[in-house]
């Protein structure tokens, strides 16, 4: 099963989500999570050192193969990123097929994994295009604060578009409110706004906000393994 993390809104959650339901997933399943983010908070997160990677996914998306960029990180495989991405996307310009290139790299180890998750940058652009195409479905972490739901309409028009005119199948696994603290009432309203127009898609675990994911990204690890009885790890697991 291949998931993307998807939002085009920044600092929503979309890497911690990865990086702690990998974690989690992966004390029993086969796990890969890929950084298709320039900005390399995924890769950051685990605590590894982007100055001496060789081979990232840059790489991956100029031609190289997906399995030569893959880290093992405790029981979990990653593939990292950093800004050189950004450049990507630039030297792919007019390339056709552009927006299948991760789709056919994953082909050749897919089957390896139970479960594989991609991080996507925050932007509808080619990353996340090539994330979509590949991914069977799509989770969409939404930030429990004022105008979480910007946007949003867009993301569910661009999943539309990439079944239809690029013949995929993508499914909406669901939608997953972040960072909430019932104390406010921004966080009350993003939840009652997102019942109403998205009952069916809302999830009913909520990941509250809590200190331990600040703390844990800071220490290199997912908070479901830094601080197991955390609040926001309980949420996770």
């Amino acid at each position: 099963m291949i998931i993307s993390v998807a939002n085009q809104k920044g600092g929503c959650g979309k890497t911690t989500t990865v990086a702690n339901l990998g974690s989690v997933l992966s004390e029993k399943h086969k796990v890969l999570l890929i950084d298709i983010d320039p900005q390399g908070n995924l890769t950051t997160h685990f605590g590894i050192d982007k100055s001496q990677l060789k081979y990232t996914i840059y790489d991956v998306m100029l031609n190289g193969r997906l399995e030569d960029a893959i880290i093992a990180k405790g029981n979990l495989d990653i593939v990292p990123s950093t800004i050189d991405l950004a450049g990507a996307e630039v030297e792919l310009n007019g390339k056709i097929g552009r927006e299948y290139i991760l789709d056919h790299k994953l082909k050749r180890i897919s089957k390896k994994y139970d479960f594989v998750f991609i991080d996507t940058p925050p932007s509808l652009g080619i990353f996340t295009l090539n994330s979509l195409v590949a991914s069977d479905y799509v989770l969409i972490p939404v930030q429990a604060e004022f105008f979480a739901l910007e946007g949003l309409t867009q993301l569910m028009r661009v999943i539309k578009l990439v079944n239809s005119r690029l013949s995929r199948d993508v499914k909406l696994l669901g939608m997953l409110l972040t960072m909430y603290n019932s104390r406010t009432r921004s966080s009350k309203e993003v939840l009652n706004d997102l019942k109403k127009h998205y009952s069916r898609d809302l999830l009913n675990t909520i990941i509250p906000r809590n200190v331990t994911i600040t703390d844990s990204t800071m220490a290199g690890k997912p908070a479901v393994t830094y601080r197991k009885n955390a609040p926001a790890s309980k949420s996770y697991f």
